[in-house]
């Protein structure tokens, strides 16, 4: 149930509602950061597109979703707390 970079938005959140895997997430996540650094890569194919901009703002907006739904399963797996206050360093 991975999902493919060039599905559109609706299909993306369709995707998200199925609540995929931990590791499907992961591998969505690793996904999208690899083909957002390819929007500024020099030389790259992609670098060269006159849509990288809007391009960059959909895979950014995809990433928060997924580290979003990241979180919220770790919350329910008490992986973590997001509650717990944040260790201060001295």
């Amino acid at each position: 149930m991975s999902f493919p970079l060039s599905h559109s938005d609706a299909e993306f959140e369709r995707w998200l509602a199925q609540t995929p895997s931990e590791d499907e997430l992961r591998e969505a996540y690793l996904a999208l950061e690899s083909h957002r650094a390819d929007l500024w890569r020099p030389g790259h194919i992609d670098s060269y597109r006159h849509d990288r901009f809007e391009r960059d703002h959909r895979c950014v907006t995809r990433l928060v979703h997924i580290k979003f739904a990241l979180a919220r399963r770790w919350h329910e797996t008490g992986q973590f707390s997001r509650f717990e206050p944040t260790p201060q360093v001295a």
